[in-house]
């Protein structure tokens, strides 16, 4: 079945540009493993070229896996017309159900005054077809039988009876089960199966049926439509399982016709039958009570004075689907004003609809009539006529007195602006000002004169005479008249420096009797300042350091291999970059500590010469001018102790510090280094872990000569025990031992600030070889003069640095116990001077 629609739009006055045609009825049936092809047909009787998007919405998701293209394209020009194929295979095993879906044709991109065109669908599948049946299968058949060609009828609201019968062909008993698919969900399905006895006479429902072998037995199937069931027709399948053998089904198919039913019922709702100044409101009611779908033609005629009212119908052709009800608005104006009466009960006008089907399908009603009536004008509407009357006469009495008894003009300002809201300084530009003065011939003096925002005179008063007709010759290049207007753009002020203008025009008239002078003010103007240098970049390449001894800060060249790169005689380096440096007298360093406390700055200053500015020696080297901004890489700051540091960099205008926010950079660390034992000998040999010296009695015991070499930082500390202590980081003394025998322990430690520390000790023993004594006897009167030497040691360890504590500042114990100068190369870094100063 081929279906045309021309839909309209929703005046009822243009027709769609687009023609579609369907392959299709709006329902279709398709069987298991076959394929549906739905086509369209679209011709475009419109003025444009458009693409037209047509496309099928699915309400189950199921559609999509049968149908590979849910979307086509297709180009048409004016009065082309073009095809549109959608192919839905359905799989030979689907189960019977109706899928609904939507056809939609869009070409709403280039018709946009015509909203998409929307198709209801219906595509049923139904029972597949069973090739072949064994003889010892059971068979059933419906009463009554139906096809195609002759289906059954079915009333909405009627249940109409099938019986089903089914023999049982096996050789043993079995149960039947009867299932009906494939109907709308609002349809009664109910199914009644034979009643079982339970003996002693008690009979129960049953929900299945059993038949002996070669019995046959009836199972009686009610299909009760719904009131409002659609005209059409329906093919519910039957499916009947066995018990014995779950995977045998059984189908079949009844065929079902609902007639149609055509109940439209037309009505005329008056929502406002008498006007006064606005149009007259109704509505068209079209009540479809019966199960179809009925398209409706609507139009409206006047029958008195047709051409004085003008009819207007929301749209003149509609769809009513079934069991539903379509308003259409109607409007009816009166025309030409003067025609509205001005007394009595008013004019009416009398109008009919006509209603009309075009498949020629019955109507309750055809035609609908209706009447408008334009009400009388109001009595104070006579009044309004007095009044202007009036109005007119009053009208002319002031043109009189304007173009013969009035006062000569007084000159106004018709425009007074700003010709730029924002000048800046660096330009050297000044701030201009334009204005517009209706009859200049009046004016005696014009002055503009520039305000701050607390009133202060800023700018001029710059004053011009126009007591001469002819423009003043410093508005000359500026100024131009026309007829009764003075304009002039562009005049400069004297306004240069830096800051916030509003500008006054005032005006002194020629007339003695005004004397009150003509003021306008301007907008606001800004002057910005020449741009202070700013610090854009300021950091340290490294933020790490590994602390040096005193021989590498004495040669820069020398290079510490190791995780983290070495400090060396220059000490921490720093890169940065200043922008707009046209303003730029100066820039200070300034070095901090990890607690935020200042250690030094350094001023750098900059010397203006003729060909521009210089750089200071000591940066000649580290920085460049890079057009408008110096750069400077790896600038030292001999800044070369263990600690953590922080740099802060400002720039200095006019001999003050910009108001730009200083740059800080990371915190900088110099970690303190490792110290390492190079040497530690006694009597110039090797110190070994163990020492036994022989001491005879009566003879003095021998000194012991001990030589040590510690490389380590500038914080790295040396002490020797258990005497004299503290000791410098090289040196040479003389160790007396005790006259009888026993065990010494001499011990050399080197640590620095962070806790990483190093140790070597020899126990030396002194022994009597004149008296015999056994291995174990040694071994134990060694270990008891070990422990004996380690505590002395640390007694004397306590000692040596309580008795440092009470030493005055300057003054630390020398090798020998003795005290003595320090020396300033091995002072810790809060002590050494910076080079900020």
């Amino acid at each position: 079945m081929v279906q045309q629609l021309l839909p309209t739009d929703t005046s009822g006055e243009n027709i769609n540009p687009l023609v579609v045609v369907r392959t299709s009825s709006g329902v279709d049936l398709v069987s298991p493993g076959a394929t549906f092809q739905l086509g369209i047909t679209i011709h475009n009787q419109g003025q444009n070229s458009a693409i037209i998007y047509t496309y099928i919405e699915e309400r189950s998701s199921i559609l999509r896996q049968w149908c590979p293209s849910m979307q086509e394209r297709l180009a048409l020009g004016p009065n082309q017309s073009g095809e549109v194929v959608f192919k839905i295979r359905v799989p030979a095993d689907a189960l019977p159900e109706i899928l609904e879906y939507d056809l939609v044709v869009d070409a709403s991109d280039y018709y946009p005054d015509y909203p998409p065109q929307r198709y209801e669908q219906q595509l049923q599948v139904l029972a597949a077809e069973r090739t072949s049946v064994q003889t010892s299968d059971p068979v059933f058949y419906i009463d009554p039988q139906t096809s195609s060609q002759k289906p059954v009828s079915a009333q909405p609201n009627i249940g109409l009876p099938v019986q089903v019968w089914v023999e049982n062909r096996s050789e043993r008993v079995d149960r039947f089960r009867l299932s009906c698919a494939g109907l709308p969900t609002d349809w009664e399905t109910t199914i009644t199966y034979p009643q079982d006895n339970q003996g002693l006479g008690l009979i129960v429902a049953a929900d299945s049926m059993g038949l002996n072998p070669g019995a046959r037995g009836q199972i009686l199937l009610l299909l009760k439509p719904p009131a409002n069931a659609l005209a059409g027709s329906y093919v519910p399948t039957l499916r009947l399982s066995s018990q014995n053998d779950p995977t045998l089904n059984l189908l079949d198919l009844v065929y079902l016709q609902v007639e149609p039913t055509y109940l439209l019922q037309p009505t005329l709702q008056t929502l406002r039958s008498e006007v006064r100044g606005q149009a007259g409101l109704f509505e068209v009611h079209l009540n479809n009570s019966g199960n179809t779908s009925r398209a409706v033609a609507v139009k409206v005629q006047g029958l008195n004075q047709a051409k004085h009212c003008l009819y207007t119908l929301e749209e003149e052709q509609t769809t009513v689907l079934p069991q539903a009800t379509q308003r259409i608005a109607l409007k009816g104006e009166p025309q030409k004003w003067w025609r509205r009466p001005l007394y009595g009960s008013g004019r009416t006008y009398n109008f009919r609809i006509q209603v009309e089907d075009p498949e020629n399908h019955p109507l309750l009603a055809n035609e609908l009539r209706g009447s408008l009536t334009w009400a009388a004008r109001p009595w104070w509407q006579l009044l309004l006529l007095v009044l202007a009357v009036l109005g007119v006469l009053g009208t002319l009495a002031w043109l009189i007195w304007w173009y013969i008894l009035r006062p000569p003009a007084t000159p106004q300002i018709l425009d007074f602006a700003i010709e730029d809201a924002r000048y800046a300084e660096a330009t050297g530009d000044v701030a201009r000002v334009g204005w517009q003065i209706e009859h200049p011939e009046r004016v005696k003096t014009l002055r503009v004169t520039g305000y701050s925002a607390d009133g202060k005179i800023l700018s001029g008063p710059l004053t011009y005479d126009l007591t001469d007709k002819d423009i003043p010759p410093g508005l000359a290049a500026n100024c131009n008249q026309q007829e009764e207007i003075l304009t002039c753009s562009n005049v400069r002020t004297d306004a240069r420096k830096p800051g916030e203008y509003t500008f006054e025009l005032t005006l002194v008239s020629k007339n003695r009797r005004q004397k009150k002078p003509i003021t306008e003010q301007s907008d606001v103007v800004v002057i910005d300042p020449k741009p202070l240098p700013i610090v854009a970049e300021f950091f340290a390449p490294d933020v790490f350091y590994q602390e040096a001894g005193a021989a590498a800060l004495l040669d820069e060249n020398e290079a510490v291999e190791d995780e983290i790169p070495a400090i060396d005689g220059a000490g921490i380096r720093l890169n940065w970059r200043i922008s707009q440096i046209a303003e730029l007298q100066a820039f200070k360093l300034i070095g901090r500590t990890a607690d935020g406390k200042v250690m030094g700055e350094i001023n750098y200053q900059l010397e203006r010469r003729p060909e521009g500015l210089t750089l200071p020696d000591e940066l000649a080297s580290f920085c460049e001018f890079t057009g408008a901004e110096i750069v400077c890489e790896d600038v030292p700051t001999e800044v070369f102790q263990a600690g953590t540091y922080q740099f802060e960099l400002q720039t200095i205008v006019q001999g003050q510090p910009s108001e730009a926010e200083p740059i800080l950079t990371e915190l900088i660390t110099i970690e303190p280094q490792a110290p390492e034992i190079l040497a530690f000998l006694i009597n110039g040999e090797v110190a070994q872990p163990k020492l036994l010296i022989p001491i005879q009695p009566g003879v003095f015991a021998p000194t012991l000569t001990i030589d040590w070499d510690v490389d380590g930082g500038e914080t790295t500390s040396v002490s020797l025990l258990p005497v004299p202590g503290n000791v410098p980081s090289q040196g040479t003394i003389a160790f007396p031992l005790k006259p009888e025998s026993g065990s010494t322990t001499i011990s050399l430690e080197a640590k620095n600030t962070v806790g990483k520390s190093i140790t070597q000790s020899v126990v030396v023993e002194t022994f009597d070889p004149t008296q015999p004594v056994t291995a174990e006897e040694v071994a134990a009167a060694a270990a008891a003069a070990a422990a004996e030497a380690s505590a002395a040691a640390m007694q004397a360890n306590e000692e040596a640095g309580a008795e440092e504590s009470l030493l005055p500042e300057g003054v630390m114990p020398d090798a020998l116990g003795q005290r003595g100068p320090v020396d300033t190369e091995r002072l810790s870094p809060s002590e050494l001077p910076p080079r900020f100063n």
